[in-house]
């Protein structure tokens, strides 16, 4: 016994004197801060360990106090130290990181560790401790494979924490000394780092609420979901504020868009997918993340049920304000708004014919927030039974007026007709599905061939006498003699056609290009002609393209189209028609000004070839639903591959283009027979139509209102 205290004791930190790792938990604690620390993080590892660990340790301050410390082998320690033994500390963790731990543990004369150069590990440990102290001049203390090395070096082998495998190894390295691997596991160190990095910070939580609520969205639509992830959102956030509560509503955020998007990755362009599918997410996410820190902003007001509604209702506005921000910054990207995902409740998405998309949102985010409320008051007041009432009751009881509500006014007969129609009372249209790949699309040797095809399909389903022929976006190439072969097919046919197409204006300084829409009446003559308002960015327009030129190479096209300034109002003579391109039946403004005319119904042609089969063509139509809601209007889509369909005024999907195999994406035509009422005794247009977004407008007056009284009562009570 004499001789070992004669010989310093070197102890190893990481699962040794701890049961953890220090690098991996300043990484934990990092990435828990600040998820995008992570390039950060790739970039200092790519320098090698020491000088991540070295960047670690600026950055991350870990409470010795709180670490997970192999208390057996501290006690003995502090008895080796009593006994009057040297112990050193050596660690391949950065020295900033192990001098606190030393000075807490109180035991330790010296303490060496990585200095931003070498990673003290392994031989480069073994090394340093032959040079300090001679060959066989220590025994040594340590717990994993990467100790062999110093084990070999060292008079004994002290072995702590470590499995039977290195109990054995250690014995065949130097003489064996005392062990302390009772209750050991080798699941410690990765359990404490998720624990950290996914438990504690609330991201784990946070990320399957934005999975969840992306499983509320189509193709899934269990719609359900959405009524229960707000509040699982704020759950992850319990007892944090500010940036921590804003990261783990980012993280919910992240993983939504990052599931909900994944199409993007079909896009057949090499490297801007990716960049797009990433960005967008990334962008999109912020309004989670504000939102949640908004929500989390003070403490949860158990005091009062006056408290919790007033923050049930201020939280679910603010939701409201955010979703309106994001329709339109940047020119808007107003996809997947959370009252869309209840889009086949079509009694409770009534309430859009007054509040637009808006009010369901607010409905969904309220009644969540009350069930987060009522589970919060049990939790506080376990032994009133009944205390949850009283959060759910609102919430409740204004979702079941709606739908019943919403479920008398889709069920009431119509009015009947006054006077005598001067024109049919149904008008046959026929959408046809090309189903053409995106690559095709592009190839300009095959122009002809599928424009040859396309009028075969188009031609079969004349037989049905339709009045009106849809075709979709990009289904009609630019050659030469396109349009008079478009004409000639009117003519011979007698039916009118709806496509889309390019057009131009030619100015003295510049010419314009637009992405078009064209009638064509049966006398085989443009009477109609539409531009489209809201381009897809980085799809149709660069964004400074004149001042940032290279934008064009992450991009996957080269110019851009020029917006159109106005909506427009397709007359066919028994029968009209707006006319949307694209996704423009996502914007809730650019439908409402295109209904503004009183137009019989509304036609989207869209080109979703894009994105192959994916979930893309149903969160679509889970959009464009509202849109006919809000206007009172039916909405006829026609598509390149899904979902060509007719939508009635009650957001009712009435008809829905299915294959010969079942399937939405194939080709083929569907036939609709669209009611049509007299010109003088159409519907009265719609509240949201009269009105617009005010219920959206009045949600981000109220949350203004609101902070601005909170700032000014916060500031009152430092007065005294």
């Amino acid at each position: 016994m004499a001789d070992t205290r004669n010989l310093p004791l070197v102890v190893d930190l990481d699962g040794t004197l701890i049961r953890t790792d220090m690098m991996w938990e300043s990484l934990a604690r990092l990435l828990r801060r600040n998820p995008f620390a992570i390039f950060q993080i790739l970039f200092w590892w790519s320098r090698g360990r020491a000088r991540l660990k070295q960047k670690l340790a600026a950055r991350v301050r870990v409470d010795p106090a709180t670490l997970p410390y192999h208390e057996p082998f501290l006690a003995w320690l502090r008895e080796e130290k009593k006994a009057g033994r040297k112990i050193v500390l050596a660690t391949a963790s950065d020295l900033q990181m192990a001098q606190p731990i030393a000075a807490h543990a109180g035991v330790f004369d010296e303490v060496l560790g990585s200095d931003g150069q070498t990673n003290l590990r392994s031989e480069n440990k073994l090394r340093a401790l032959t040079e300090k102290f001679g060959e066989r001049g220590f025994d040594y203390a340590g717990n994993s494979t990467a100790d062999y090395a110093v084990w070999c070096g060292s008079r004994q082998a002290v072995v702590v924490n470590a499995s039977q495998s290195v109990l054995r190894e250690a014995a065949h390295c130097t003489a064996p000394g005392p062990t302390f691997c009772d209750g050991y596991s080798a699941l410690a160190i990765p359990k404490s780092v998720c624990l950290e990095l996914f438990w504690r910070s609330g991201y784990l939580i946070a990320a399957l609420a934005g999975l969840l609520l992306a499983v509320a969205f189509p193709k899934f639509s269990l719609a359900g979901f959405a009524w229960v992830c707000p509040a699982l959102m704020l759950l992850a956030a319990r007892g944090q504020r500010g940036m921590d509560a804003f990261r783990a509503g980012y993280v919910s955020g992240l993983a939504f868009w990052l599931t909900s998007l994944y199409w993007l990755l079909f896009m057949p362009v090499a490297g801007f997918p990716i960049l797009g599918w990433i960005a967008l997410s990334a962008y999109v996410a912020v309004f989670f993340g504000v939102w949640v820190w908004f929500a989390s902003r003070n403490p949860f007001p158990s005091g009062s049920w006056a408290g919790r509604l007033h923050w049930m209702i201020t939280s679910a506005a603010a939701w409201v304000a955010l979703e309106w921000l994001r329709g339109w910054l940047l020119t808007g990207f107003p996809w997947s708004f959370l009252g869309a995902s209840q889009y086949k409740l079509v009694p409770l998405i009534q309430i859009a014919a007054v509040t637009g998309v808006f009010g369901v949102s607010f409905l969904v985010v309220w009644f969540s927030l009350a069930v987060y409320s009522a589970v919060e008051m049990i939790y506080r007041h376990p032994a009133r039974r009944h205390v949850w009432q009283a959060e759910i009751v609102l919430p409740l009881t204004a979702t079941v007026l709606l739908f019943v509500g919403g479920l008398f006014w889709i069920n009431q007969p119509s009015p009947p007709a006054a006077g005598i129609s001067d024109r049919p009372a149904f008008l046959r249209i026929v959408c046809v599905q090309p189903s053409m790949p995106q690559t095709l699309i592009w190839s300009p040797s095959e122009d002809e061939k599928r424009f040859t095809e396309l009028l075969a399909v188009s031609q079969r389903a004349m037989t049905n006498h339709p009045d009106l022929l849809l075709w979709p976006e990009s289904a009609v190439p630019m050659f030469d003699g396109v349009y008079n072969l478009i004409s000639q097919f009117a003519q011979s046919n007698h039916v009118a056609i709806i496509f889309n197409g390019d057009d131009a204006e030619f100015g003295p300084a510049a010419t314009n290009y637009f992405n078009a829409a064209f009638l064509v009446g049966p006398n085989g003559l443009c009477t109609g002609v539409y531009h489209k308002q809201k381009l897809v960015i980085f799809g149709e327009y660069i964004p400074l393209v004149r001042w940032l030129p290279f934008l064009k190479w992450f991009t996957p096209i080269q110019d851009g189209w020029t917006p159109g300034d106005k909506p427009a109002v397709f007359y066919g003579g028994n029968f009209s028609a707006a006319p949307l391109i694209c996704f423009e039946d996502v914007f809730s403004g650019v439908a409402r000004a295109a209904a503004a005319g009183r137009p019989d119904f509304l036609v989207n042609l869209t080109n979703d070839g894009w994105f192959s089969d994916s979930a893309e063509q149903w969160q679509h139509l889970a959009n464009a639903v509202f849109r006919a809601v809000e206007n009172g209007l039916s909405l006829i889509r026609c598509t390149n591959n899904g979902v060509t369909c007719w939508i009635d005024a009650h957001g009712r999907v009435r008809q829905v283009f299915r294959d010969s195999s079942g399937s939405e994406y194939g080709h083929g035509t569907l036939m609709i027979d669209l009611p049509l009422r007299p010109a003088t005794d159409k519907p009265a247009p719609t509240f949201y139509q009269r009105h617009g977004n005010w219920f959206a407008w009045g949600c981000v007056i109220f949350v203004l209102i609101d902070r601005l009284a909170s700032r000014k009562k916060a500031s009152s009570a430092d007065l005294f």
